[in-house]
């Protein structure tokens, strides 16, 4: 990943007061089974960049927590990285949440809970990294969910924030879009779906105010996504 960069313009106007409308809600039925099958296999080895990037607190911690564990994908490759952590997979949506389980079957580091951002059930000060993929953008109360994960996590804990990038330059919009399955899905990504995210300095704001620091922002040099590393 590259370090942090000047945003620069993608090919469309950020539309972000569409956002509250529009994804505010986790996947659920077949829309989180056509995810699964469509849209997150273009995201093809991000989840091992943004592991490369947080390596340092996950070689330290006992307990990782990902919120919005869609299929398990992250989970699953947390847990083979780091067969020491102990890795809490939370996951809102029942369909998805049921294939999380299948996926870490054979991994008994990982529990897969069915639970929203805003309520977790999980101990104040119990996990020490804590990981949004893609999914801050589907929390419905972003503020509320920030402060619960600052509740959860140790004093010092990481969490790691990587969204879509609503200014993110067209070639990387391009190469995402190349990757999922469906034309209308394709023509859809860059035009509506990116350009309605969340742009890293609303999300910095948002997470200041619940109590975090920014310690660095990353772009991600082939995925239209930004990374924020924040500390508890």
């Amino acid at each position: 990943m590259s370090g942090s960069a000047p945003p620069r313009s993608a090919r469309w106007p950020v539309l972000g007061w569409l956002d509250r409308w529009l994804y505010r809600r986790p996947f659920e039925g077949q829309s989180g089974l056509r995810y699964l099958r469509n849209a997150r296999p273009a995201f093809e080895s991000f989840d091992d960049r943004v592991l490369d990037l947080i390596a340092e607190p996950l070689g330290r911690a006992t307990c990782m927590l990902e919120l919005g564990a869609g299929g398990g994908a992250f989970a699953c490759a947390a847990a083979a990285r780091f067969p020491r952590l102990r890795v809490l997979a939370v996951e809102p949506s029942d369909v998805l949440a049921r294939r999380a389980r299948a996926a870490a079957a054979a991994r008994p580091s990982i529990r897969v809970l069915r639970a929203r951002a805003e309520a977790l059930p999980l101990r104040t000060a119990s996990v020490e990294v804590a990981a949004c993929i893609s999914s801050l953008r589907h929390f419905s109360d972003r503020e509320r969910s920030l402060l619960e994960l600052r509740r959860v996590l140790v004093p010092g804990g990481t969490l790691v924030i990587a969204e879509l990038d609503p200014q993110a330059p067209a070639r990387r919009i391009a190469h995402h879009a190349e990757g999922l399955r469906g034309r209308a899905l394709g023509l859809a990504f860059g035009a509506l779906v990116v350009r309605t995210a969340p742009p890293a300095h609303q999300v910095v704001a948002l997470a200041e105010r619940a109590g975090f620091s920014l310690r660095r922002r990353v772009d991600d040099p082939l995925q239209p996504l930004y990374v924020l590393e924040l500390t508890r």
